[in-house]
């Protein structure tokens, strides 16, 4: 297809609101995102123990978000119009005529749902229960229903004499945390806004809103998720590299070439911030796991230059000679290695590849930093690998003296 899946859900969108008896409408990409366990990008979660008072109380959050640039559409998980029929029953009718609450109740709802009457039996198949109830014309209306003639003891009743209906709006449907009635008023956004961006936004239209004792707003959805998995993976991405660094130590039995080494990763994340901001993508977590694929790659070209340096040393080359030699080496397939990455990945980038545009961030964080990294690693790292023996001949020198 030749439209981007942000294309396809506009004209659904635009489409879609044409059709009457629609009050809200959100149509949002699911898949490679946080949104496989969430509900929506922007959860505004109200609590309290009153559910009428929560319905206003989101009905006015409700209205703020739709000050705030960047999203889309604004839905609620539920909304105080179910029409719901209830039924009352005067105990002293039901008693004069010797019947109860239950002996109505079961024949009014045999009589709008049905009774099983047998199964019809297919060869292979479950059996299919067949219900005898009343034709649509007379349950399809409060009126037929009170027409409905009760058996009691003293004959048949019509329901009319023995109760009323009354009809009231409740929630669509009754949601809870904590035991604690919730709603939830729920925001999406478009493919250009940040939901970092957008969660200031929606702190400062709510600000202000006042919250009666006893009830309270919280920010759940995407950004409440992105933070938490941001956080355990800035710590995995710590313990990866406190192992890698030590992995190093025993590789190259010594202290200060794995330092030399991972001073790469600082340069990538150069052209990951830089390939962001040039494509106009956000930071977000498909672009974390980016840096994360970015630091193996960029760690691995400088393991095998400095690698190159050392096995040139012990051969007797002088230091110069030995970072030029290296250098001059490991540049055609350091080249070739990115090249390949950096046109594998870019149908992604580009957001050519169906059905993975949501992870464009991710193909743009590899390739930027991949680019700026290479040049920076071929130049940078043999810089820091020099002064270091520098550094450490002249300590040496000054022990000596």
């Amino acid at each position: 297809r030749k439209k981007t899946i942000w294309q396809i859900e506009k004209e659904i969108q635009k489409r879609a609101f044409l059709i009457p008896g629609i009050s809200s409408l959100a149509v949002y990409d699911y898949g490679a995102t946080p949104l496989s366990s969430i509900a929506a990008p922007v959860d505004i979660m109200v609590s309290g123990p009153d559910v009428k008072l929560l319905n206003s109380l989101a009905n006015e959050v409700e209205k703020r978000l739709y000050k705030v640039r960047g999203l889309t559409a604004v839905t609620r998980s539920w909304t105080w119009d179910k029409k719901e029929a209830a039924l009352y029953i005067d105990p002293e009718k039901a008693a004069f005529y010797e019947t109860n609450p239950i002996s109505i109740s079961s024949q009014i709802r045999q009589r709008i749902e049905g009774v099983g009457a047998s199964v019809l039996r297919i060869n292979g198949e479950d059996g299919y229960l067949i219900r005898v109830r009343y034709q649509k014309k007379q349950r399809d209306s409060i009126d037929s229903i009170l027409n409905f003639e009760i058996k009691t003891p003293k004959g048949l009743i019509p329901l009319r004499e023995l109760a009323r209906i009354n009809t009231r709006l409740i929630p669509t449907v009754f949601t809870r945390n904590d035991l604690i009635p919730v709603v939830d008023v729920y925001g999406y956004r478009s493919a250009e806004a940040s939901i970092s961006h957008l969660h200031e936004r929606i702190i400062k239209v709510l600000k202000g809103l006042k919250l009666p004792k006893g009830y309270k707003i919280s920010y759940e959805g995407e950004y409440k998720n992105m933070g938490e998995t941001g956080a355990r993976m800035g710590k995995a991405l710590g313990i990866a590299v406190i192992l890698l660094f030590f992995s190093l130590v025993i590789t190259f039995k010594s202290w200060t070439n794995p330092l030399v080494i991972m001073v790469a990763i600082p340069l990538a994340i150069i052209g990951a911030v830089w390939g962001l901001l040039i494509t106009g993508r956000h930071m977000c977590m498909p672009a974390t796991m980016g840096l994360i694929l970015l630091t193996g790659i960029v760690v691995n070209n400088s393991i095998l230059l400095i690698d190159f340096i050392e096995q040139a040393r012990k051969k007797g080359e002088d230091l110069i000679g030995a970072i030029k030699q290296a250098v001059k080496t490991r540049t055609r397939p350091i080249i070739m290695t990115v090249t390949c990455t950096v046109v594998g990945m870019w149908p992604v980038a580009a957001q050519k590849a169906i059905g993975l545009e949501r992870l464009s961030p991710l193909a743009v964080v590899a390739i930027g930093g991949l680019i700026v990294s290479t040049i920076l690693t071929l130049v940078y790292v043999p810089i820091f690998y020099s002064l270091v023996e520098d550094a450490k001949n002249l300590l040496k020198r000054l022990k000596g003296a």
